[in-house]
C-alpha cells in the first residue's frame, strides 16, 4: 500500500519537498547566486469549458495539468455520462435490415455514452480510471470500430463488458474515488463528530454570506483581509457580524481546526461555482429532450475582454416560452467562426446536441465612418456637462432661463406637462433606445451646453481640460454635427417604436412583423421624399445658432483622401450621398438582412398562429409551408396528417372558452396545454413550440450586459473569467437560485474537491440560524 501512495505522488511535488527541505537545512550557508527563490506559480484552476460533452471529443485525463486531474474525473463523474436521447440514431444496414443504436440502451446501462460526433459507444468509467493515457485502446472507445458501432452484436458487448474485469475495476475505483471517507487519508487523520458539526457550521455559514452577495451582485474581497484590518471585505465582515450575532456559529470558528476555517478567496470561489452547477442543473432540467434556440451577443467587459453571452430559448411542460442563461464564454475575436467555435464548446460542455438547436439569434451592429465619429464625440460633451453637481445645476439653471426667455417672445407654447425639466442621459452600449434620449436633449438644451463649455473653457485651470472643452465647442457648432444630430433623430426616432417592441419579453410577432414593413416604409419614404425637409431645417436650425453653412455647390476633396489625389466632390453630394443616403441605406441593409425573403415568409407563416379574432389569420396552407420548413421536426407521414389536425384544431379553438379574447400568440401553447388540447393536438403543439421559440430580438442578451457591467465593475476589473461566468449564472438566474437548497450545494461543494473536512454522515442541522 505505501508503495502504491509513493508511486501515485506527483514527482514535481517530491521535487519540491526535497528543495524546500534542503534549503531551510541549509539556511546559515552563504549561498553565491543574489537570489535562489523561484517566481510563484499561477494557481491552475478547472474552467467548465475543459469538460467536452461528445466522449468522442474528449482528450485523455493523463492530458489535462496535474493539478487539475482529480478535479477534471470529479467533474465528469458528477455531470454523469452523455446519453442523448432525442437525436435521430444513424441506421445501417446489416444482416439484411436496418439498424441503430436503441435509446432505450441507457436505461439498462448507466455508464453507458453515445457520441454523436463519431457514432460511437463509450464507457464512463473506463475513460476516466482505465488507463485514461490511451483511450483508442482502452474504455473510451471499446465499442468503435473504424468509426462505426456493430449495432448487431451491441447490447451482447455491453452485457459482457458490464461484468469485464477491467470495467468492473474502473467502476470500484471510481466509486471509492467519489467517497472521501474511504480516502486512506481520511483513515490516518481522525476527526471527531463534534469537529465535523462545527465544520458544518462554519461551511453553512460562508455559503448563506455568499449566497447574499450573488444575490446582490456585490464584491466578496477586501483590500486588507487581516485580522487587524477594519474593513476585511464584504465577504469576511459579515462572518464576523453573523458570529457575534449567532452564538453556536462564535463558537464553531473559536473552536474549529484553524486550518479549516471555510474563509479562504478559494473556498468563496468554490461555493460560487457549486451555486453556479446547481442553477444550471436545474435549467439542464427544463431543456432536456426539448428543441430550443440560442441568442448570441458579445460585448466588451470592464477589463477590455470580448465575452460572448448565451441564452437559451424553449417551451415548457406549462406551454411557457423560458429563457434561460447558459452563461458567459470569453472570446479572442468576434469573427463569426470564433463565436461559432466558442458556441459549439459551451453547448458540448453542458452536454447540450446541436441535432436539436432550431435556430439561433445574433444581435450585431455596423457603423458608417462619419457616423460613428460623431457618436464617439456625443458621449464626450455628455460628461464634459455633466462631470460634476455644480455644472448639472449651472446646466439646468441656463436651460431654465431660455425657456422662460422662449416662453416670453412666443416662440414656444406652455401647458400640462412640456418643458419639463431634464437631464443629459449617456449613451448605453447595449440599448438601442439610448442614443435617440441623449440626442434629443443636446438638442432642446443646445444653448445651455454651449454655455456651460464655454464656462469650463473658462474656469479650468488644466490646459488638458481647457482645449477639450473648445475642441467640443468647435466640434458641436459644425455644420457636420448638427447635419448628423438631426439626421440620426429622425432616423432613431423612426426605428424607436420597433426597438422597444422587440426589447419586449413578451413579443407579439404580428404586430412586430407590421412594425417592421412600416419602419421599411418610412425609411423609403425619406431616402425619397426627405432630403429637401431635413436640409431646410438644419439650415434653420444654424442661422438661429450663428453656425455656419456651408455653400453645398462648392467642390471639396473627398473626405479621407489625400489633398494630392484631387478628387473632389461637391458639399450636396457629400451630405446627400455620402451621410444620408449611406445611413438610410445601411439601416435598411440592416433590417432586410435580419428579416430576409425566407425569414419574413417564416415570420408571415408563423402569424397564422395569432388567435386574436378567433384566429381570423388562420391558413393551413401557410401552416403546412412552415412544418416544411422544419422538415426534421415532421417527417412524412406526420405531414400528410397535420392538414386535418390543423382544421380540427382552429374548430375546437374556436369553440372553446378559454381562447376567447386570447390576443397573444405565447398563450395558445399555455392554454392547450391548460385544457390537455397539447395531448390531443401533438403535431400542432409542437409546430407551436417551434414557432414560440423564434424570438425577433436579442433584448435578453442586451440585459445580461446590464448585469455583466454592474457585478465586473473597474475596481473588479481583475476578476478570474470561471468566477464572473458563475457569478453571472447566479445573478441573472435568481428565480431558480433563490428555491435551491443549502443542503444540495454543500453536497456538490464537498464532491467537486478533495476536501480536509467533511460533514456528519447524518446531517444535524439545515442552516447555521436554528
Amino acid at each position: 500500500m505505501i508503495q502504491y501512495l509513493i508511486g501515485m505522488t506527483d514527482f514535481r511535488m517530491s521535487k519540491r519537498t526535497l528543495q524546500s527541505y534542503f534549503s531551510s537545512s541549509s539556511a546559515s550557508t552563504p549561498h553565491t547566486n543574489e537570489s535562489t527563490s523561484e517566481p510563484k506559480k499561477s494557481r491552475v484552476e478547472l474552467s467548465h469549458s475543459d469538460l467536452i460533452g461528445d466522449p468522442g471529443k474528449r482528450k485523455p485525463i493523463d492530458d489535462y495539468q496535474p493539478e487539475i486531474r482529480d478535479q477534471v474525473k470529479r467533474a465528469y463523474a458528477l455531470n454523469g455520462p452523455t446519453q442523448p436521447r432525442d437525436i435521430i440514431f444513424p441506421r445501417k444496414w446489416m444482416s439484411g435490415e436496418f439498424r441503430s443504436f436503441q435509446k432505450t440502451w441507457f436505461d439498462e446501462f448507466d455508464w453507458l455514452e453515445y457520441s454523436e460526433y463519431k457514432g460511437a459507444a463509450y464507457c464512463l468509467y473506463c475513460y476516466l480510471f482505465f488507463n485514461s493515457s490511451k483511450p483508442e485502446k482502452f474504455g473510451s472507445s471499446v465499442f468503435a470500430h473504424q468509426g462505426y458501432v456493430n449495432w448487431k452484436k451491441a447490447k451482447d458487448t455491453f452485457n459482457k463488458h458490464n461484468v469485464c474485469k477491467t470495467h468492473v475495476e474502473a467502476r470500484q475505483k471510481c466509486e471509492d474515488f467519489m467517497n472521501q471517507r474511504t480516502n486512506v487519508g481520511r483513515k490516518l487523520v481522525q476527526v471527531g463528530k463534534e469537529e465535523e458539526k462545527r465544520y458544518e457550521i462554519r461551511l453553512t455559514t460562508s455559503l448563506d454570506v455568499a449566497r447574499f452577495l450573488i444575490m446582490q451582485g456585490d464584491a466578496f474581497r477586501g483590500h486588507d483581509e487581516s485580522s487587524t484590518s477594519l474593513n476585511k471585505g464584504t465577504f469576511r465582515e459579515m462572518v464576523d457580524w453573523y458570529k457575534d450575532k449567532v452564538e453556536i456559529v462564535k463558537t464553531a470558528y473559536e473552536k474549529g481546526y484553524k486550518n479549516c476555517q471555510m474563509l479562504s478567496p478559494y473556498v468563496q470561489k468554490d461555493l460560487t461555482k457549486a451555486c453556479a452547477e446547481e442553477v444550471m442543473s436545474v435549467i439542464m432540467d427544463e431543456i432536456r429532450g426539448r428543441k430550443f434556440l440560442v441568442l448570441i451577443d458579445e460585448s466588451r467587459d470592464v477589463s477590455i475582454k470580448e465575452q460572448m453571452a448565451v441564452i437559451l430559448r424553449f417551451v415548457n411542460d406549462e406551454g411557457k416560452v423560458m429563457e434561460r442563461f447558459l452563461g458567459l464564454q470569453h472570446v479572442e475575436s468576434c469573427t463569426a467562426i470564433a463565436l461559432k467555435e466558442a458556441l459549439v464548446r459551451m453547448l458540448s460542455s453542458r452536454k447540450l446536441s446541436i441535432s436539436v438547436l432550431r435556430g439561433q439569434g445574433y444581435d450585431g451592429a455596423s457603423n458608417m465612418r462619419d457616423i460613428a465619429d460623431f457618436f464617439n464625440y456625443v458621449p464626450l460633451i455628455v460628461n464634459t456637462v455633466g462631470a460634476s453637481c455644480m455644472r448639472k445645476d449651472v446646466l439646468l439653471a441656463k436651460h431654465h432661463d431660455m425657456l422662460l426667455e422662449k416662453i416670453e417672445n412666443g416662440e414656444i407654447m406652455t401647458g400640462r406637462g412640456l418643458n419639463q425639466e431634464s437631464g443629459l442621459a449617456r449613451p448605453g452600449d447595449t440599448r438601442r433606445g439610448s442614443h435617440l434620449k441623449t440626442l434629443l436633449p443636446i438638442l432642446v438644451m443646445w444653448e445651455a451646453i454651449i454655455d456651460v463649455l464655454e464656462i469650463v473653457k473658462k474656469d479650468s485651470v488644466k490646459p488638458a481640460c481647457t482645449r477639450g472643452a473648445l475642441g467640443l465647442i468647435g466640434k458641436m457648432e459644425s455644420f457636420d454635427f448638427v447635419f448628423i444630430m438631426h439626421l440620426m433623430i429622425e432616423l432613431l426616432g423612426m426605428t424607436d417604436i420597433l426597438s422597444r417592441a422587440l426589447q419586449r419579453k413578451d413579443q407579439d410577432i404580428v404586430e412586430a412583423m407590421h412594425l417592421i414593413t412600416d419602419v421599411k416604409d418610412s425609411l423609403q419614404d425619406i431616402r425619397e421624399n426627405g432630403w429637401e425637409p431635413l436640409l431646410k431645417k438644419v439650415k434653420t436650425f444654424c442661422e438661429k445658432n450663428e453656425i455656419e453653412v456651408p455653400d453645398m455647390d462648392e467642390e471639396i476633396n473627398i473626405r479621407g483622401t489625400s489633398r494630392r489625389r484631387k478628387q473632389k466632390v461637391t458639399n450636396m453630394h457629400y451630405y446627400h450621398v455620402e451621410i444620408f443616403l449611406v445611413a438610410i441605406d445601411a439601416i435598411l441593409t440592416e433590417l432586410n438582412h435580419r428579416f430576409s425573403e425566407i425569414s419574413s415568409e417564416l415570420l408571415v407563416c408563423m402569424a397564422c398562429f395569432n388567435p386574436r379574432n378567433s384566429f381570423s389569420n388562420f391558413n393551413v396552407d401557410k401552416l403546412m409551408r412552415l412544418a416544411e420548413i422544419y422538415a426534421e421536426d415532421f417527417d412524412i407521414g406526420e405531414l400528410a396528417l397535420l392538414p386535418n389536425h390543423l382544421k380540427s384544431f382552429v374548430n375546437r379553438a374556436r369553440r372553446t372558452q378559454e381562447f376567447l379574447g386570447c390576443s397573444e400568440l405565447g398563450k395558445v401553447a399555455e392554454i392547450m396545454v391548460k385544457t390537455t388540447m397539447n395531448t390531443s393536438y401533438q403535431l400542432v403543439y409542437r409546430l407551436i413550440e417551434l414557432t414560440l421559440i423564434l424570438p425577433m430580438a436579442t433584448a435578453s442578451v442586451e440585459r445580461i450586459f446590464s448585469a455583466m457591467s454592474f457585478i465586473k465593475t473597474d475596481l473588479r476589473s481583475k476578476m478570474g473569467d470561471e468566477w464572473f461566468n458563475d457569478l453571472m449564472i447566479c445573478y441573472n438566474e435568481k428565480e431558480i437560485f433563490r428555491k435551491i437548497e443549502n443542503e444540495k450545494i454543500k453536497k456538490r461543494f464537498e464532491e467537486m474537491k478533495n476536501r480536509r473536512m467533511l460533514m456528519p454522515k447524518k446531517l444535524m442541522i439545515a442552516s447555521s440560524d436554528e
